[in-house]
Order: C-alpha cells, then structure tokens, then sequence
C-alpha cells in the first residue's frame, strides 16, 4: 500500500486524485490551506495538513514519509495578482520538488499544462515542441514552474510531468460553468473559425497521472494528454447551448480584434483596481483560439494510456451536473 501526498487536494484536479487513490487501496495525505478542508474529506481516512504550498515548513510536514507526490495545487486563473501567481505556481513547485528530492519519494508527478506550448499557432503539438512564453500570468508561471521540476530531476528526483489540456467534468468551475454563463447572458462571440477544442475528461485524466506515478516508463518523462475527438470551438458551443437551453454565438470577431478589446478590459481592470475577472482576458482568447492537433501517441505507446470515458458520455455527465446547480453559481472564478 503505497503513501500518497495530493497538493491542491480540495481543487478539481486535486480532488478526483485523493478519491481515486483511495479506491486504489492507497493511504492517503492531502495538502490544502488552512480553512479549506472539504467535508467529506474529513469524514474519510485522508490524512489533512493544513498548510499553503508557499511554505516550505507546511510542504516539508506533509510530503516526509511519502512514496508519491501528485502536485496538483496551482493558482489556475486567467486573471489575478502576478505576485500569487509567481509565489504559488513557481515557488510552491519548487518547494515540493525540494522536499521530494530531500525525502526521497519514489515518484513526483507534476501537473502541468498544454498552455506552456504554443497551441494558438502550430499545426501539431507533441513533447518535443519548445515552451511558448507569451506575456500571460498563468502560462508564463507553469512553464517555470515545469522548468523548475525538471532541474529537480536532473539533481535525481525521479518525476514525471503531465501536460493536460482543457480538463472538464462535473465539479469543473471553470469550462463548463463559465462558458455557460457567457452563453446564458448572450455574451459569448466566436474569434477564430474551426478553432480546435482539446479537452480531457477528468476520469481519463486521472487515469494517465496515475499511470505517470506507477510505470517505470514514465520516470524521467513528459506526457500530453487529450482525449482526441474532432471538436470545434463552434461544435462545443452549439452543444452546451442546446443542453442549457440558449442560443449558440453568431456573432465573429477577428482574433486581432478581439485580442486588443481583452487588452483594454484587463488594462481598465488594472487601472481601476478591480479584483473582478474580466468579462474577457487575453489567455482566454489565446486559449478557444487554438489549432493545434494534439498527439498523445507517447502516453499511448509508452504506457498504454487511453480515454475510456468517451465525448458524449463525458458531455452527459458533465451537463447532468451543470443543470443541477444554480445558474447563479455559474460564475464563480
């Protein structure tokens, strides 16, 4: 029975992790901040350490003694102070991967993301392709922050880094929930054509990050994942507005256009102080304006990773629980 460490633990990610490890017959500890314990993680055998992923003293107590550590916790936002993001995001992960190293864990899985690549602009993605820095909190950050952990690995920590793409499900705040929104209020317009929507499904993500901690291929690598459909930003759109009972966008904008009105919103954000999201920001044009095609051919050859749960099962699913919330609780990031 293997000792898991979950960082981010009450997060989307992170949650699905410590249930999931748990079915697996593993002990399980979870790292959350002070006053965000779920309750139905207190009423189950997880073992909680109260404590933020920017000190190292918390980070230190909860990874010693641990065989693998999932680092799920990230600020993952398109839009918030550029210290959190820099302290959290690069500093937190460099205070895990300094403590796994120093105790010695047989495996580190990193959760990453596809945004460290330049997806708006390439045909295909795969491993191999150079980071994209890009002038954007979050992306920016996760790329140091995977640097980070592969300089960790060259000093001997056994890791593996997994690159998701757009992660959806039920309990997801940020995809479904906000697109939602936008599309409820008619708010939503398209701005490049046939954009390309990359998704996972929790399940088959969760699935792969178990795989990266498990298989003695996957020490030393990096894997993207996706589910693969053939989905148009279009495509997705026309889907969640049937199923929410709205009308689809009809509405094009350029993407040079559109870029310079989510620059103009962030800068009057800026100016005037506001800690409210934007109604549009820059990573999230970049992000539904993507094209590249996504090759998840290592993670399937290497390790013999597949989605099981498919597009429409997924959707179902993912809708089921969208129409069993609030609308007003849509909006919530």
């Amino acid at each position: 029975m293997a000792d898991v460490l979950v960082t981010g633990a009450s997060g989307f990610i992170g949650s699905h992790l410590v249930r999931r490890s748990m079915q697996e017959g593993c002990r399980v500890r979870a790292l959350i901040r002070q006053g965000n314990v779920p309750e139905w993680m207190r009423q189950q055998e997880v073992e909680v350490v109260e404590g933020d992923i920017r000190d190292a003293a918390a980070v230190g107590r909860a990874v010693a003694g641990c065989d693998l550590v999932f680092h799920a916790a990230a600020l993952t936002s398109d839009w918030g102070d550029p210290r959190e993001f820099v302290d959290i995001n690069i500093g937190g992960t460099r205070n895990v991967a300094e403590a796994a190293l120093r105790s010695r864990v047989e495996r580190l899985v990193y959760v990453s993301s596809y945004e460290v690549f330049d997806h708006a602009h390439l045909e295909r993605l795969d491993e191999s392709m150079p980071f994209f820095v890009r002038g954007q909190l979050y992306p920016d950050t996760k790329i140091r922050a995977t640097e980070t952990v592969c300089e960790y690995a060259a000093k001997g920590l056994p890791a593996a880094v997994v690159y998701p793409v757009w992660v959806y499900g039920p309990n997801d705040r940020t995809l479904f929930p906000l697109l939602a929104d936008s599309l409820r209020k008619q708010q939503m317009f398209y701005w490049a054509r046939h954009a390309r929507m990359s998704m996972v499904y929790i399940d088959n993500l969760i699935d792969m990050l178990l795989l990266a901690a498990t298989h003695p291929a996957a020490s030393g690598e990096a894997f993207l994942v996706c589910d693969g459909y053939n989905l148009t930003f279009e495509g997705f759109c026309e889907r969640l507005a049937e199923g929410i009972g709205a009308q689809p966008p009809g509405l094009y904008l350029p993407c040079s256009v559109a870029y310079l009105l989510a620059s103009a919103m962030e800068g009057y954000a800026c100016i005037s102080g506001s800690r409210q999201r934007p109604m549009l920001t820059r990573q999230a044009v970049t992000v539904l304006s993507s094209r590249a095609l996504v090759d998840t051919s290592k993670a399937r050859n290497l390790l013999g990773w597949k989605p099981k749960v498919s597009l429409d099962e997924g959707f179902r699913r993912t809708l089921d629980w969208l129409m069993a919330i609030d609308p007003s609780e849509w909006k919530g990031k």
